[in-house]
């Protein structure tokens, strides 16, 4: 590890642990799924299985999971990882947004990431000031007039570290 990243760590009891380790080795996964090249040797004879109990347990092909996975884009698929993670992240600490501009500007993260990673904001929001590691969400105007409007969170005002640094500054808020 370089001195110029940081080192960040979670609690095993805190709220987002299970969230952030599923998001890392999800996100870890992508490289040699999303490569050309195949160097996992993905194919059709090889199967991920998952169970059901409504539905009948499913099989989907590898070669499959590798066909969507490249039609859809590495970029698209962190970003929708992304999305994942601080919206189930969101509803899990909600009882104890403190209305702090941080936890406001999480919540406009959570916001943009259930609207298709883009932040929609009604004529009334950003109702309180949002802010996170001098990035500001500008609370005096609303809805579209607000310059975010309709622009990528994830991809565009922020990138999949931010998320696990944001979910790591909203932890210590919460415990």
């Amino acid at each position: 590890m370089s001195k110029n990243q940081a080192l960040i760590t979670f609690e095993q009891n805190g709220p987002f642990f299970p969230m952030v380790a599923a998001f890392l080795a999800s996100s870890v996964g992508l490289g040699p799924v999303f490569d050309a090249s195949n160097p996992l040797k993905l194919s059709r004879e090889q199967a991920a299985w998952f169970s059901g109990k409504i539905a009948s347990p499913l099989a989907i092909d590898l070669e499959q999971v590798r066909m969507m996975a490249g039609a859809a884009g590495v970029d698209i698929a962190l970003r929708s990882l992304c999305c994942m993670l601080v919206n189930t992240a969101y509803d899990t600490v909600q009882p104890k947004n403190d209305q702090s501009p941080e936890f406001e500007f999480f919540r406009h993260a959570r916001n943009a990431s259930s609207h298709g990673n883009k932040f929609s904001f009604i004529k009334s929001e950003p109702s309180r000031p949002a802010s996170w590691r001098g990035t500001v969400i500008d609370h005096k105007l609303k809805g579209q007039s607000n310059p975010l409007h309709g622009t990528l969170c994830f991809g565009g005002l922020l990138e999949p570290a931010d998320a696990i640094f944001l979910l790591s500054d909203i932890e210590q808020k919460c415990t």
